[in-house]
């Protein structure tokens, strides 16, 4: 392409020199021909060295162009020795990532009556003189909620029917030990297979019953003073079409009865629940829309589950119990600074399920001990960077159900704070009025006060 010019310009130059040699005339050619001629090919010259130029212009970015979708490659796929190039929470593997999230907390607590347990509670102990001492001052200080879990996202399974796979082990430390030295706790551990709207999970999840938790006592979430529900190995399958507006929730699913209470009435080393040869069964239907305020949904669920026990020797005169609940849940906000939720419930022999505050089987009558209770809360957002939730919960079993010494209610109200700072930081105050009354015995009242620092990733 750089000789056409120059080609060009010669055979110009052989034309005119050829032109002027046959040429009639006989006289030779003037000083302004000439001149002419110089021109000319001075303007020819300049041409072929802008065309020149031109040519090593678009030659340098096409090799620009060549190089740049190595450079787009490597950049992407940063090597191994450059970690900082890496984003740590996230490890990808063709199709499958691994993400890592949970948090970093320290809580410090002070009663000023003796709960059961100062860092796990349940209820506070009675006061009588005759059984403890009123007034019995705590202070705790622990970081075992800290929090780890890793998330599975897995590939398409053709086989069924480019189903999506997902799981989730998650784990804290609030599993005995020594303060300096806890015990790590399974909390969540399980494996989910997707379809459209259809979802199967296997392992270690929340029940099924009792979806809703309030915001106060992080730990035992104000299980037998009101909320149910606990976590359990279980096999739950659930459809959820969801639309614009729209959304309904069909769940059900078997759980390990004595997952949690561990129930063993006749003492004679196997769990009540797995000698009965069934699992606990639990169900929940749920609707939920849009709601006036934008952006927040309203929601409502009806829930309920079966068990079963059975001991080898008689226990009371029995051998078999059954154990049910039946329920509700709702969310409903009220302004897009005002939420309140909420769950009731009653049922029978709910010990595995936190409730009857923890009695399940009246062993000095045979009788399953029946009871009913709930909790709701209330969210209001003051500000960006601070919330309140006050709140109350209860749990009442049926006195005549409970033995001497027994716990006959279990109720608390209170007011919690959150301070989410930016950056993952997060502060939290709470304070509960909590009560708890005993058949035969003096009731214990417990003014407690909870603190946490929390960073979150």
């Amino acid at each position: 392409m750089r000789a056409l010019p120059i080609v060009g310009l010669m055979a110009l130059c052989g034309a005119f020199v050829l032109g002027w040699a046959q040429s009639p005339s006989p006289e030779a050619p003037s000083a302004m021909d000439v001149e002419a001629l110089k021109r000319r090919i001075e303007e020819l010259e300049a041409q072929n060295r802008a065309i020149l130029r031109r040519l090593e212009e678009l030659e340098a970015q096409l090799k620009r162009e060549r190089e740049a979708p190595r450079a787009t490659t490597a950049a992407a796929s940063p090597p191994s020795r450059e970690p900082e190039s890496v984003r740590w929470r996230d490890l990808v593997s063709g199709e499958s990532r691994l993400r890592f999230y949970g948090f970093l907390r320290l809580d410090l607590v002070a009663d000023d009556s003796r709960p059961d347990n100062p860092q796990s509670i349940f209820f506070i102990l009675s006061e009588d003189p005759r059984v403890g001492r009123p007034n019995a001052r705590m202070f705790t200080l622990y970081p075992r909620l800290t929090r780890f879990g890793i998330a599975y996202t897995g590939p398409a399974v053709e086989a069924l029917g480019a189903a999506r796979l997902s799981g989730q082990l998650e784990v804290d430390f609030q599993n005995g030990g020594r303060e300096s030295r806890p015990i790590i706790r399974i909390r969540h551990a399980n494996l989910k297979v997707t379809r459209g709207n259809f979802w199967l999970l296997g392992g270690q999840t929340w029940d099924v019953i009792s979806p809703l938790f309030p915001t106060v006592n992080g730990d035992t979430l104000m299980w037998n003073a009101g909320n149910i529900g606990d976590r359990r190995p279980q096999l739950i399958a659930a459809y959820e079409p969801a639309g614009e507006h729209e959304r309904f929730s069909i769940a059900g699913g078997i759980g390990l009865t004595g997952a949690v209470d561990a129930l063993d009435l006749d003492g004679n080393g196997f769990r009540d629940g797995e000698e009965s040869a069934r699992p606990n069964v639990q169900v929940r239907l749920g609707y939920a829309r849009t709601s006036w305020v934008k952006g927040q949904w309203a929601s409502f669920g009806v829930w309920g589950h079966r068990g079963w026990l059975r001991t080898t020797r008689s226990v009371a005169g029995r051998t078999s119990w059954g154990s049910q609940s039946l329920g509700f849940d709702g969310v409903l906000p009220l302004h897009e600074r005002v939420l309140i939720r909420g769950e009731a419930w009653i049922g029978r022999n709910l010990s595995d399920m936190r409730g009857g505050i923890g009695q399940g089987v009246n062993t000095m009558t045979g009788a399953a001990i029946r009871s009913r209770g709930g909790w709701v809360e209330m969210s209001v957002r003051v500000h960006p960077h601070f919330t309140i939730h006050p709140g109350f919960s209860t749990d009442d079993p049926r006195d005549e159900d409970i033995p001497e010494g027994g716990r006959t209610r279990n109720r608390a109200w209170w007011i919690a704070h959150r301070f989410p700072m930016g950056g993952g930081f997060l502060i939290g105050a709470e304070y509960l009025h909590w009560i708890t009354d005993y058949k035969g015995l003096r009731r214990g009242t417990d003014n407690r006060f909870n603190l946490f620092l929390q960073y979150s990733f």
